[in-house]
């Protein structure tokens, strides 16, 4: 009887295992490399047509250009991370838009360390310390979030998974919203 209680206490214990082990695999396919192209977007609830009172000079040229995709990372996102390497692996342009990157950051200098990942060193960014800026401007709370602009004025926003699943959708967001 006793070896009938200690195999069922090893078989339950070996389930277990098996259990958190499907749960770290699931997660890692889940949070895999932002190209593995499983990802989601899901539409933001931003203020679309609204035009910022305020551009920081980093990111200047975003209130004039026709077709701008900005990209806002936090410091504390793995995702976040994952799309500055993806950027840094595919030197081809996201999308035909021109790209920005805000950084939100509870610290100017985690967000410089961050800013000088490879993919994001050459590319305009603003160090948006707390994530004042895009949360005063835009409503945006979340990360990684894509906003497309069109002649400074905002006209979607997108949180997504993967920057795979991001440039399969911009063509047809981008066509939504006329940009």
């Amino acid at each position: 009887m006793i070896y009938l209680v200690g195999f069922t206490l090893l078989l339950f214990a070996a389930a277990i295992v098996l259990l958190f082990a499907m749960f770290g695999e699931l997660k890692a396919s889940v949070d895999s490399g932002a190209g593995a192209g499983g990802g989601t977007v899901q539409v933001l609830d931003v203020p679309v047509g609204h035009e910022p009172t305020f551009v920081p000079a980093a990111i200047g040229a975003l209130a004039t250009a026709e077709r701008a995709l900005v990209l806002v990372l936090s410091t504390s996102c793995n995702s976040c991370a994952q799309v500055a390497q993806y950027l840094a692996d595919d030197p081809r342009p996201l999308t035909s838009h021109d790209l920005f990157v805000v950084i939100s950051t509870p610290s100017q200098a985690t967000g410089e360390e961050f800013q000088g990942r490879p993919g994001l060193t050459g590319l305009p960014s603003y160090v948006d310390e707390g994530g004042q800026w895009v949360s005063a401007e835009f409503h945006v709370r979340q990360s990684p979030s894509a906003l497309i602009f069109r002649y400074g004025r905002l006209v979607s926003g997108v949180v997504f998974t993967e920057v795979a699943t991001l440039k399969r959708s911009m063509a047809t967001l981008a066509s939504e919203v006329g940009a």
